[in-house]
């Protein structure tokens, strides 16, 4: 029978089942509508069994007599929503509700669990009320600094919604009745329920026994898997079941009392109390996200119990190790903390995405040192920690974020190597391009004798011609720390520039060396030294105004997911003056999607699961596909210029803004403001 949320309703409804001759009845859902099925139901001697009915009201088991429920009275759930609240720190929430049995019962149990104020409280009817902007305005004039809502799934995300157009930032609460994944159903735009937190009774993960069929079951239908009270629902009918079988369904409410003691049910242990119903034990903490581009997630990742309060719930899924190839200490580790920012940013979103799918991940780092043998070492660590797959900063498979050598353009060589960063071969003959373009014709080349360093010079020296090169010099930034021979070379043979090929750490020494001597001619670099950073450690940063150095970059619009990297890595001093930290970002996604896709697909290996994912894949670097051998075609390079402004206290304040830039299309164009 259709009982509506509406008590007159559901009496109509409880007398047409009373009429087919029922001995016992499942629901209702609402709390009015128990309450109105109630009257007709105890009169005819017929009780029932509530699988969602959370009204405090409802425990009078002198007013509502032969009423069960199986889920515990708002009483308990105001109290841990009052300890959720709080635990974010906030002090002044407002109470926004439904005027009916379960929204008003919900409120007062909340104002009477809460130690704090309440900015205002204000009550609707769900039935009539489609406009909350009043309400909504109202928070906002009053200054609360939260709303903890007391609302059905639509009514609720109405309200949200409407906070959302009026622009009012302000963390949101609620309770079982906006739970579940297929809330969102009621949204029209459901990333305004980003950040939404909210409880829901459940049996404590700790105790709780394996899920029988019915999990199995309902796991595989949408729309149980996605609802609220679906456990409640099945061990609702089959406690009903097991009481009818009993004297043919006679005195059902003694045998109701005798199933329902130490019940072991799908969604828990349940006892009935004197009063008919059950103890709030246990509640899930949960919270809906979202994550641009790639969807709305409700994730029951907390928890509550009386010994514990609010808790991180223990992880019982499967768990991928991704292995992290960082070079904290060598030539570039100005730049490790960067990267590793940049990662642990990819790992929370992926996280986040994996949670409800039955999948989290766990980045293990190693030192790599940015030198051969130390990565050969760091990355049999990981081989050892179990790692699936292998996100490398130089010359380690499996998916790298800075390494640009055109040597591991080679499949044969290299395989099973993907990298989100060009190769070298373009950076070079680009950077050539610049130079001659800006009218310098001959150029000292100093540069690293590794893959990195050697693979771009050559390709420099190849494209502007072995003519216009006045001087090439290479050297080991492992052992080198005296550059000052080798910027007498570009002095002796009158070079009017310089392109270097250097890590941050040899790089800063060169210029330095270079000002030393007196060198006047323009300085050019590559991607390693592209970044404030490059200022860090030298005595006088004032040196790098004027410095030139390319970086790839994407001309294309920034879409979704780059500005959600971006607004998170601005807000991380480490990401923000790091680079490779968007490419860092998509090659721990890609590894992270690619091992999700692996497990979930029997017989894929992993370098199929690679390549697959990385095609076409929306980045925080751009759009990335993967050529047969693993590489990437660049979308674009940055042509940037250093420049040191100087405040009153003497500080210096480095810049590296992009003033021109290069696209396969259009070539190298001047930056507009």
């Amino acid at each position: 029978a259709v009982s509506g949320r509406e008590g007159h309703l559901a009496a109509t409804a409880a007398q047409s089942l009373v009429d087919a001759g029922v001995v016992g009845v499942a629901g209702a859902a609402g709390s009015g509508a128990s309450i109105g099925a109630n009257a007709v139901l105890s009169a005819a001697g017929i009780p029932m069994i509530s699988y969602a009915s959370t009204s405090p009201s409802l425990s009078s088991d002198e007013n509502y007599p032969h009423f069960y429920r199986i889920v515990p009275s708002d009483a308990y759930q105001a109290g841990v929503m009052s300890e959720m609240v709080s635990a974010d720190g906030h002090t002044n929430p407002a109470k926004i509700h439904m005027v009916n049995a379960y929204g008003a019962g919900l409120a007062d149990a909340f104002i009477a669990n809460w130690d704090g104020d309440v900015c205002l409280q204000a009550g609707y009817d769900e039935q009539v009320q489609v406009d909350f902007q009043a309400q909504v305005q109202s928070v906002i004039d009053a200054g609360c600094d939260s709303v903890v809502l007391g609302s059905y799934s639509a009514d609720g995300a109405l309200f949200v919604e409407t906070m959302a157009g009026l622009g009012a930032v302000l963390h949101t609460y609620s309770a079982d009745g906006m739970a579940g994944e297929n809330a969102l159903a009621d949204y029209t735009a459901p990333a305004a329920a980003n950040g939404l937190k909210v409880t829901r009774p459940a049996s404590d993960p700790a105790s709780a026994a394996p899920g029988g069929e019915f999990a199995a079951a309902c796991a595989a239908a949408e729309a149980c898997s996605g609802g609220i009270y679906q456990n409640e629902a099945y061990d609702t009918v089959m406690m009903l079941g097991h009481a009818a079988m009993h004297e043919d369904g006679a005195n059902m409410a003694t045998h109701i009392e005798m199933v329902g003691n130490g019940y072991q049910g799908e969604s828990g242990t349940h006892t009935f109390e004197a009063n008919g119903e059950v103890p709030g034990l246990y509640y899930d903490v949960c919270t809906f996200h979202h994550v641009p581009t790639y969807g709305e997630y409700f994730n029951c990742d907390r928890g509550w119990n009386a010994e514990q309060g609010i808790h991180d719930v223990t992880w019982a899924g499967a768990t991928v190790k991704i292995g992290f190839l960082n070079d904290a200490t060598g030539p570039i580790a100005v730049y490790a903390g960067g990267f590793v920012a940049a990662s642990q940013i990819a790992l929370g979103l992926a996280n986040t995405i994996g949670y409800s799918n039955g999948v989290q991940f766990e980045i293990v780092y190693a030192d790599s040192g940015c030198n051969g043998d130390m990565g050969a070492t760091a990355a049999q660590t990981l081989v050892d920690a179990g790692a699936w797959g292998v996100v490398a900063a130089a010359n380690i498979p499996q998916v790298s974020y800075a390494s640009t050598s055109p040597a591991l353009e080679s499949d044969e060589n290299y395989p099973g190597f993907f990298r989100v960063v060009p190769s070298d071969a373009y950076q070079g003959s680009v950077m050539a391009e610049v130079v001659a373009g800006d009218g310098y014709t001959n150029v000292a080349v100093f540069h690293m004798v590794n893959a990195y360093g050697a693979g771009l010079a050559d390709t420099f020296v190849q494209t502007i011609g072995s003519e216009n090169v006045c001087t090439q010099v290479g050297y080991d930034e492992q052992t080198q720390v005296d550059h000052s021979a080798m910027v007498q070379s570009a002095i002796d043979n009158n070079c009017d520039s310089v392109f270097m090929v250097s890590y941050a750490a040899d790089g800063a020494a060169i210029i330095e060396e270079l000002e030393t001597q007196g060198f006047s001619g323009q300085i050019y670099g590559g991607d390693g030294v592209a970044e404030e950073g490059l200022g860090s450690g030298m005595a006088d940063n004032s040196t790098l105004s004027g410095i030139i150095a390319s970086k790839p970059h994407n001309p294309n619009p920034m879409g979704s997911v780059g500005m959600l990297f971006a607004s998170l890595c601005d807000a991380n001093p480490a990401c923000a003056d790091g680079i490779y930290t968007a490419e860092a970002f998509d090659a721990v996604t890609i590894v992270a999607f690619a091992a999700f896709t692996a497990l979930a697909t029997p017989n894929l290996t992993a370098e199929v699961a690679v390549m697959g994912t990385g095609q076409g894949w929306n980045g925080a670097s751009g759009t990335i596909s993967f050529l047969t051998n693993g590489d990437i075609i660049p979308a674009g390079f940055c042509i940037g210029e250093f420049s040191v402004t100087t405040d009153a206290d003497g500080v210096n304040t480095v810049s590296y803004d992009c003033a021109r830039y290069w696209d396969p299309e259009n070539g190298i164009t001047t930056a507009t403001a």
